[in-house]
């Protein structure tokens, strides 16, 4: 079921599996970093209110590439506040675009990133059975 959508970011729960899927989409070519910022904060807010076990972070058509600034403020105040959530299973849909797929994947090597399970994958459907398959 959708529970948040905005023209860079649509958000669904899935109850029965306790799961957020988040899909990033391509018009993130034209956001910026306020903007980004703002995406995370209410993608931050639907984790609090649904409260899942697992992440489905589809960035296969990111544009927006992170910056070191943000990839620190995305660590600090996101990761961090995932964590404290119980979250500490994500699956990453892998960008097409280069450097968002670096900058994701550097994001997630920072301090607070490596304290989650994480893996990449090029499909969807690779990420959800991974994600929800036992520890």
């Amino acid at each position: 079921m959708e529970v948040y959508k905005s023209k860079y970011l649509h958000i669904a729960f899935f109850a029965e599996q306790r799961l957020i899927e988040a899909t990033w989409l391509s018009e993130t070519r034209r956001m910026d970093t306020d903007e980004c910022k703002q995406e995370f904060l209410n993608y931050l807010e639907v984790v609090r209110k649904q409260q899942p076990n697992c992440i489905v972070v589809d960035t296969s058509n990111m544009c927006f590439t992170f910056n070191p600034k943000v990839q620190d403020w995305i660590n600090e105040t996101i990761l961090t506040s995932l964590l404290s959530m119980n979250v500490n299973k994500i699956a990453f849909v892998i960008s097409k675009d280069y450097f968002a797929q670096l900058a994701t994947k550097q994001t997630m090597d920072e301090k607070e990133g490596l304290k989650f399970t994480t893996k990449y994958f090029d499909t969807k459907e690779a990420a959800k059975q991974w994600v929800l398959s036992a520890a």
